[in-house]
């Protein structure tokens, strides 16, 4: 067991930490609930929020907290889930009697710390929160070792709407939200990056979140020795983004062991950084074999890596549809046949809801338009769908065909929300 004192050091820093940090005045909590007698579980890509946002709800509740960073050096010198309730010991002893509240942020890195999580809700010790960057590892011993005792929520970057709320952007006119959009594809939503004034520091807190990325919740939770193979591989995908992506192709491109790019891809994935949409078919075996598209957890942190000879702001614009997309909970495929349609979203059995395709031009070519309507008429009929979206960037307008529509209308205004077309 560790020295006490050492304890204490390291929950002093916390302690001090957390009483001098300020949540942001713009609230994030949103729709989430926090049950009583349940622990809640933040997870989502680090430097994301979660950690205010913990502050936030606790804050909201609370004022006796507990909070402890398990990164902190000192699990590397005693890594027992024992060091939980030492450290409520500690704080209890030194900080005028125990917590009315605990964040444990960070909790992963500590072997076993799903026992302790049950033992303490089942035992109703103390409301708790946890936090963690891997969703692999949080999610599966949720769902196995605290089921019903633990409410999962994911964090995500800012979205758009959050952006402009941080930037205090009042985007009043079509032209206000497309320079808005701009400033968003560039720079993307890490909080500490859209708060940041100056584009070198910006580029400088990315790359920095990127290394950070890969070192701590790839490399090393994963016992990667060939980095430069795990970042050759996250360079073409993130030069690849909203494009169909084969293990094979990349395979084929550096000479790297399929099983190696999948388990890569996977440990990616995970970490949040990097996500793969499996095309839509009746035969699930035909989806399992095909190629999947690919998207990165935000378009600033992806220009960190990407090697992409332009902007790409139609790839871009995709890339944050399928994130708004998984802010709102749906499950999402890719449907192709003749034609292809970005995104398609399906209920929990696996019937399809809604049919969503993005161009981020207002189509002005006849061979343009006829290209992407015609792949959405393709798909309504296919799936028996009555109405499809097509987002533009501009371009507003209802087209009819065979009792079927399709609602055209700029990519701002879905991720705005002011629209209210998903099923």
């Amino acid at each position: 067991m560790l020295p006490r004192h050492l304890i204490k050091a390291s929950l002093d820093d916390w302690t001090d930490w957390q009483r001098s940090t300020v949540t942001s005045a713009i609230s994030r909590k949103g729709v989430l609930r926090w049950p009583k007698g349940m622990a809640l579980a933040l997870i989502g890509v680090r430097r994301s929020g979660k950690t205010f946002l913990s502050l936030e709800v606790a804050r909201s509740l609370y004022k006796h907290i507990l909070y402890f960073n398990f990164e902190d050096p000192i699990v590397t010198l005693f890594n027992d889930v024992r060091i939980f309730d030492e450290i409520i010991s500690v704080f209890s002893e030194y900080y005028g009697g125990p917590p009315d509240c605990i964040i444990f942020d960070e909790i992963q890195n500590v072997t076993n710390w799903e026992k302790w999580v049950r033992k303490t809700v089942d035992t109703k010790r103390w409301p708790l929160i946890v936090t963690g960057s891997s969703g692999k590892l949080l999610s599966s011993e949720i769902s196995t070792s605290i089921s019903g005792r633990c409410i999962e929520h994911q964090v995500w970057p800012l979205s758009y709407v959050e952006f402009l709320e941080f930037t205090k952007t009042k985007a009043s006119s079509a032209l206000a939200h497309l320079a808005a959009m701009q400033n968003y594809m560039k720079w993307g939503g890490f909080p500490a990056a859209v708060l940041e004034k100056d584009p070198i520091q910006k580029k400088m807190i990315l790359d920095q979140y990127m290394n950070d990325i890969l070192l701590k919740d790839v490399a090393e939770r994963h016992q990667i020795r060939s980095m430069p193979m795990l970042s050759q591989l996250l360079v073409y995908a993130y030069s690849n983004i909203s494009s169909e992506f084969s293990y094979n192709a990349v395979k084929r491109a550096f000479g790297i062991n399929t099983a190696t790019v999948q388990d890569y891809c996977g440990f990616l994935n995970d970490a949040f950084a990097l996500f793969e949409v499996s095309r839509f078919h009746r035969n699930l075996k035909v989806q399992a074999r095909d190629s999947k598209k690919i998207y990165a957890i935000d378009p600033g942190l992806r220009r960190t890596r990407s090697r992409s000879p332009s902007e790409d702001e139609g790839k871009v614009a995709e890339n944050l549809v399928y994130l708004e997309l998984r802010r709102r909970g749906h499950t999402i495929y890719y449907y192709k046949n003749h034609g292809e349609v970005d995104f398609l979203t399906t209920d929990e059995s696996g019937k399809p809801l809604q049919a969503i395709q993005v161009c981020y031009s207002n189509m002005e070519t006849p061979g343009t338009y006829q290209r992407e309507v015609g792949s959405l008429w393709e798909c309504l009929e296919d799936l028996k769908l009555s109405e499809g979206l097509l987002l533009s960037l501009s371009r507003e307008e209802v087209v009819h065909q065979q009792g079927r529509s399709i609602r055209i209308v700029p990519v701002y205004k879905f991720l705005a929300n002011d629209i209210n077309l998903l099923k």
